[in-house]
């Protein structure tokens, strides 16, 4: 898996060679350089930090944003496991599951604009991009949504894993 696209250029347009994927142990999980243990994760930390901060995900536009996550999990309350998500975003914004394509729309657009996450890091799947989306509800309000995706491992599109509605 290649970083190079986000990590070659600092925020403003420069290369920045402490984000640099051949020093920074991003590109294959280990340091470039003959540092310690602890610089080693701190030099990762500070890189996927700024990298949250300055850049788009990976192949933004080409993220998939899967229909079956909403109408099968989210927005189910016949799923045990999603009943308190279902019920947060048909109260908080108006979405069902018989609307769910303007919830599903306004999330995909966001992220495929090329928006840069509020957090990244990285699992042992892959790396995780964390985005803060503002999703208006047929209800007329207009409140955050997280939606979390990744680029797995081996993968080179990212894919939405989980998504919810923010506070209460």
């Amino acid at each position: 898996m290649q970083y190079s696209e986000i990590t070659k250029r600092n925020c403003c347009g420069r290369e920045d060679e402490r984000m640099n994927a051949s020093n920074s142990g991003l590109a294959h999980g280990t340091s470039g350089s003959p540092q310690t243990t602890i610089e080693n994760g701190e030099a990762e930390r500070k890189a996927v930090e700024n990298v949250s901060q300055c850049f788009s995900m990976p192949k933004y536009q080409h993220a998939v944003t899967p229909r079956e996550k909403f109408i099968a999990y989210s927005l189910n309350y016949s799923n045990p496991n999603a009943k308190g998500k279902a019920e947060a975003y048909e109260r908080g914004l108006g979405y069902t599951i018989s609307n769910a394509e303007g919830l599903i729309s306004q999330i995909h657009n966001y992220v495929t604009e090329g928006r840069p996450p509020y957090e990244v890091s990285r699992t042992q799947y892959g790396i995780k991009y964390k985005f803060r989306i503002p999703v208006t509800g047929p209800n007329g309000k207009t409140r955050n949504v997280i939606a979390v995706y990744q680029l797995d491992n081996g993968e080179t599109i990212p894919r939405m894993i989980t998504n919810y509605l923010e506070g209460k």
